[in-house]
């Protein structure tokens, strides 16, 4: 047997008798990391607490 070049795959579950695997192809879009997301989170929360806190009430 003749050896790929590339990344070693991992071998998918089973899944409907191995028909279906959606993680086997990559597909476009935004792509932004993990880190990132979580600082986003966490500055949008920061200034919605930010923006209750600062308002008066009436």
């Amino acid at each position: 047997m003749a050896k790929r070049g590339g990344k070693k795959r991992q071998p998918a579950p089973t899944t409907a008798a191995g028909l279906i695997t959606y993680f086997e192809e990559e597909v476009g879009g935004i792509r932004i990391r993990p880190e990132a997301v979580v600082l986003i989170a966490v500055g949008l929360i920061a200034a919605v607490i930010i923006a209750h806190v600062s308002l008066p009430v009436p």
